[in-house]
């Protein structure tokens, strides 16, 4: 089998370069839904190799489980987070794996659940009893309080640091569109930006891994440095650097996305407070009531199918393989997109509406058709983190506001690494 996807035509010597640019999400839509075969289409970009977009479970199976030695993370990522768990391949990513797994285990996850309620508890105190926040301001700083106090053993002050809160946020603008359509080696503004937040972040790191608690994962790994992981300084750095990135950006997302779906959907969002009224009441959210939230649990699920916060997986290939019925050839790069499989009328009814129900109903969906934690041996490290801290914050926060959201407008999507919000994020807060 030697065929490979169709890439159609564009403009000369641009290619899809100018309309991929200006809409990143709808071009490729159009593109797999005019052009695509089982789910694949190529991308021609100006100064780029050759591109794939496939968005079939099928693709997903064969490029993350069945044929992952075939693939790699890819130099974007290298520049990115060097010899961070984000980036490494083979022996040395195994041995980061093994040395950062215990951290980010269901057992662990559980004992974090009282710092976490206490960082989320601390921010609502500063929230007014009626008024109007930005989602994703407030869910940014949150989740970064959390990463911090959990993983990196240090309590960030709640209106101060705000040189580390925003080199925190420049992170993901590394990979903004009009950095994906130019060569590495063009400084642009988002990548300059980028590695000015990595080095205040490394700043920060060094005087943190001084003073972090014992336990922490940042003093663990000050403490083993020099050994098998990490052998270097730097190591340490990206390590905790993509730490913070990871670990505060996308949950952040998911955050933002599932209140603004709760605030524009009344009855989804009483249901759930009545949930969290009859299994929480007056007292603290624990771990063991956090289990009992099935109906915050579908909403959190159904978010995450509707915005996944990681809208596309990006590899490289190393080696051919097939999918459907095409072949990748080696040396390419793959797009496996997230977003258009959460959203394909195949495998959901109504993939643009948000329906938490769906997941009571039975489904013969394919296995491999919902993703927003990735597949295969590199899913995502902080699931249990990302899942647990999601419905804690979710379930403190019905606890104690009603919600509506500021506007009449739906809110859109846009592409960094992440999936954005396309607009503010104006979500209207009632003290219950």
């Amino acid at each position: 089998m030697t065929r490979r996807p169709p890439t159609p035509d564009g403009l000369p010597f641009l290619g899809h370069t100018v309309e991929f640019a200006a809409d990143p999400f709808g071009f490729i839509d159009d593109l797999l839904a005019d052009h695509g075969v089982d789910g694949a289409v190529g991308l021609d970009i100006l100064g780029m190799d050759e591109i794939y977009v496939l968005a079939h479970p099928d693709h997903f199976e064969r490029t993350l489980v069945t044929n992952r030695d075939a693939v790699s993370k890819g130099d974007e990522f290298d520049a990115a987070f060097g010899d961070g768990i984000f980036a490494t391949e083979g022996d040395k990513w195994r041995r980061q794996r093994d040395k950062l797994d215990p951290f980010f285990r269901w057992d662990r996850v559980s004992a974090y659940v009282p710092q976490m309620r206490e960082q989320v508890e601390r921010r609502l105190t500063e929230w007014p009893d009626e008024g109007t926040l930005s989602a994703e301001s407030e869910m940014k700083n949150l989740t970064l309080d959390i990463i911090f106090v959990t993983i990196l053993g240090r309590e960030l002050e709640l209106d101060g640091d705000d040189r580390l809160r925003h080199a925190a946020d420049s992170l993901n603008e590394r990979f903004t569109p009009s950095s994906w359509v130019l060569p590495d080696w063009i400084p642009t503004p988002s990548r300059r930006r980028f590695d000015k937040a990595k080095d205040i972040l490394r700043e920060e790191i060094q005087s943190l891994v001084e003073t972090a608690d014992k336990g922490s994962l940042a003093a663990q790994l000050a403490t083993a440095l020099g050994s098998d992981y990490p052998e270097t300084i730097e190591s340490m750095e990206d390590q905790l650097i993509g730490i913070i990135f990871a670990g505060h950006e996308s949950t952040a997302l998911a955050l933002t996305f599932t209140f603004y779906a709760l605030a524009t959907n009344p009855d989804i969002h009483d249901r759930a407070t009545r949930e969290v009224d009859r299994v929480v009441g007056d007292g603290p959210v624990t771990a063991g009531a956090l289990d009992d939230l099935a109906v915050l649990e579908r909403i959190i699920k159904e978010s995450l199918r509707l915005y996944p916060p990681i809208h596309t997986i990006p590899r490289e290939t190393t080696r051919s393989f097939s999918v459907g019925e095409c072949t990748i050839p080696a040396g390419t790069d793959v797009q496996l997109s997230v977003l258009r499989l959460h959203r394909d009328e195949r495998w959901y009814d109504d993939p643009l509406e948000f329906r938490p129900e769906r997941w009571t109903e039975a489904s013969d969906r394919p296995k491999y058709a919902y993703l927003p934690f990735g597949a295969g041996p590199r899913s995502c490290l902080g699931r249990a983190f990302a899942l647990t801290e999601a419905k804690l914050v979710l379930a403190t926060v019905l606890r104690e506001f009603e919600l509506e959201w500021g506007t009449d407008e739906p809110l859109g999507i846009t592409p960094e690494m992440t999936t954005q919000p396309d607009g503010a994020t104006p979500l209207v807060v009632r003290r219950r």
